[in-house]
């Protein structure tokens, strides 16, 4: 019984069936679901929901038993808890370090200039994502106190829920200038735009963005989930990742 259980398991993964739902920090959105769509190329029945916002929002949700089966954080500290309390199935694996920049939408922008744009006259309004749970912004605060530049711009800062609300309010003219996810500027639309250049910030001036992920105890009989969880460990997946600007970390 046992043996047949298995080889029907094992069909089902080969024939590609199945469903999930995985909840992933803002910063992946174009990363993962490029992973995604090669996932699935050898999973063509699966149906696979993706939920993205601030991965401090999602980890209290898989602490209180969100229907995710997969989650993946900006914040490795956070799948480390939830694996410590038990909503985290598989030990907490590191994917990849994120990395910031500064960038705008204004023609004013000079990438050579760096912090200086924030300060320019023709920025009225800069926006970081919310520190309060946003990974990305909690970095972005670090970075703007390490240049003594927070308290001076606090009255212009504009918060994004997330990382994307953040890159957004940019691109509507919300804000004129602000701190966001190397990977969303890296995104095909952005990079194909006249509003491709950017600054990257000196990873020194905040903590590592050290993002990590794992299987939730609601998908830990989940065969379409394992397999996720492998494949985004392959070279494939690693190669997409770098492509959007993450340094992949070795074993």
């Amino acid at each position: 019984m046992v043996r047949k259980l298995c080889i029907m398991v094992v069909m089902g993964a080969v024939l590609g069936a199945g469903e999930m739902t995985i909840f992933a920090a803002s910063d992946l959105k174009f990363a993962l679901d490029t992973v995604k769509a090669r996932f699935l190329q050898s999973h063509p029945k699966a149906t696979i929901r993706m939920i993205y916002g601030s991965s401090g929002k999602g980890r209290v949700q898989v602490a209180n038993g969100a229907p995710f089966d997969l989650y993946f954080s900006a914040n490795m500290d956070y799948v480390q808890q939830l694996y410590k309390n038990g909503n985290i199935v598989t030990k907490p694996k590191l994917y990849a370090i994120g990395r910031l920049v500064i960038w705008s939408t204004n023609d004013a922008f000079d990438a050579t200039k760096g912090f200086e744009n924030l300060t320019a006259p023709w920025v009225e309004k800069v926006t970081i994502a919310n520190p309060a749970h946003a990974p990305y912004g909690q970095k972005a605060k670090q970075a703007l106190e390490a240049k003594k530049l927070y308290a001076v711009l606090k009255p212009k800062i504009v918060l994004g829920e997330n990382i994307s609300q953040t890159a957004n309010f940019i691109k509507s003219g919300a804000a004129d200038a602000g701190i966001i996810a190397l990977s969303l500027v890296l995104a095909p639309a952005v990079a194909k735009s006249s509003h491709k250049a950017y600054y990257l910030i000196d990873d020194r001036l905040h903590e590592a963005l050290r993002q990590g992920y794992g299987i939730t105890k609601h998908g830990k009989e989940n065969p379409l989930a394992r397999d996720f969880y492998r494949f985004f460990q392959s070279e494939e997946a690693q190669t997409i990742m770098k492509r959007y600007g993450f340094s992949v970390p070795k074993e």
